[in-house]
């Protein structure tokens, strides 16, 4: 029994494909398990043939030691692989072109693709199993045992799709290799925020972050100052303003990026191209935005969002909304505490089902803008959102001035917390960090304390 269609031997769509596995862990998640080097073995007459082979092979074995797609690594684990069996200069060079190619490629429609993977998988198995059956039939050789054996093969694609489980004592070797070389550290973006980043680490993909301030502290601030900083760390942003308009949000973060006071930016208009331009150079990566502030933004809705444009071909790294008062809860409650357990507890599994990072902001209760050190009992509605986050981190009054921030851990599942750091801003030019008041004040401190 044939399969009419094999999208397998399509060489377009298979450079899709390899595009997918390098650089999207959706993709990965549902495919992987079902993909093997050998679907990519070369047709005779193909372009790309044996480079594409080795490109898929080196990014599914990636997937498997890491579970996180190989994305820039894959040119440095291809030809490291490609000199340990002995590649000629020649295919070598084939290598470099088609990873050329794949850098380039950003293919559109990821669903559509993940679905022909799946159907196809599918059919070729049943496929496979039938003729099997048939053959073993005629044969005279088709026993009980060999039946249930069958069909036992054939229904395993189902198990590997709804991922059912992982052999935990089967898998230290991958766990070591994952852990080799301080992957983990290395997929933390840091906030630029020097006295912060001295002292604890952010978060990663799959987790969720949460600023929690008094009014008018400067949460949306801290939102935009992670989005420009992440973006300069070659992370695609997609940042979601749910109280303010696009126009705010642009001017605030050419504000920050020109280092030009928000009320003069129409004075300034060539000073604040050239050093966007001077910015944009500097940068690899996306930040879209996207203006919710009409209503009716659900995490359903920021997730229909996300996967329109995985579909256009901007895939995501980060997805920051601000703020959380603003996501209308999947079902109205009684209380507003029960609406908010229900918001994070859809951002968790959004952040984990695309392998994301995810910062929001959260407010603190009246009466709190005096206060130094906020914890998660000063927030507004819901006190237990702190519990559902990775790291939550509090904007309080700073000691040094009305200008200055502390900044403190209010929680952190995986680094120190109960710490903090005091910073100085510039609200003139939207910087929730001012790096030259912020060492200017430290040095001040330092010398008095030297004095005394």
């Amino acid at each position: 029994m044939a399969i009419e269609t094999n999208f397998f031997e399509d060489e377009d769509f298979q450079d899709r494909m390899v595009a997918l596995m390098c650089k999207d862990s959706k993709f990965l998640r549902d495919c992987a398990s079902l993909l093997e080097g050998d679907d990519f073995k070369p047709v005779k007459g193909m372009r790309w043939g044996r480079p594409r082979w080795v490109v898929a092979e080196r990014a599914l074995d990636h997937y498997t030691k890491y579970h996180e797609p190989c994305g820039k690594l894959i040119r440095a684990n291809v030809l490291a692989y490609a000199e340990s069996i002995g590649m000629g200069a020649r295919q070598i060079e084939e290598i470099r072109e088609y990873l050329k190619l794949i850098r380039k490629l950003k293919p559109s429609g990821p669903s559509a693709i993940t679905d022909m993977v799946l159907t196809y998988k599918t059919q070729h198995l049943k496929a496979q199993a039938i003729q099997e059956l048939v053959d073993l039939q005629v044969a005279g050789q088709l026993t009980d045992e060999k039946w249930y054996d069958i069909s036992r093969k054939a229904v395993s694609i189902v198990e590997r799709m709804n991922r059912v489980s992982t052999d935990y004592f089967t898998g230290v070797s991958d766990r070591i290799e994952r852990r080799r070389g301080d992957i983990t550290q290395n997929r933390v973006p840091l906030f630029f925020i020097d006295p912060l980043d001295a002292k604890v680490k952010g978060i990663g993909p799959g987790q969720i972050g949460m600023s929690l301030a008094p009014t008018k502290r400067g949460k949306s601030l801290f939102l935009l100052w992670i989005a420009q900083a992440f973006v300069l760390q070659r992370l695609n942003v997609l940042f979601f303003t749910l109280e303010d308009s696009q126009a705010e949000v642009e001017d605030r973060l050419d504000s920050i990026i020109s280092k030009v006071p928000l009320q003069r930016l129409h004075e300034k208009p060539k000073t604040v191209k050239s050093r966007f331009l001077n910015f944009k150079r500097l940068v690899h990566t996306q930040l879209r935005i996207i203006d919710g502030t009409e209503g009716g933004m659900s995490v359903a809705r920021i997730e229909q969002i996300l996967l329109r444009e995985r579909e256009s071909g901007f895939r995501a790294d980060v997805v920051i909304i601000d703020y959380d008062d603003e996501i209308v809860p999947p079902k109205k409650q009684k209380e507003r505490r029960f609406e908010f357990s229900d918001i994070y507890r859809d951002l968790r599994q959004f952040a984990s089902r695309y392998n994301i990072i995810l910062w929001t902001a959260a407010q603190t209760q009246r009466g709190t803008e005096h206060m130094k050190i906020l914890s998660g009992d000063h927030l507004a509605e819901d006190f237990s959102k702190i519990r559902k986050v990775t790291m939550a981190l509090s904007l309080g009054q700073g000691d040094w001035n009305k200008d200055s921030i502390y900044l403190w851990v209010a929680a952190h599942r995986h680094d120190k917390q109960h710490l903090g750091c005091t910073i100085m801003t510039d609200k003139n030019r939207m910087l929730i960090y001012d790096r030259e008041r912020t060492r200017k004040m430290m040095d001040k401190e330092t010398d008095s304390d030297l004095g005394s």
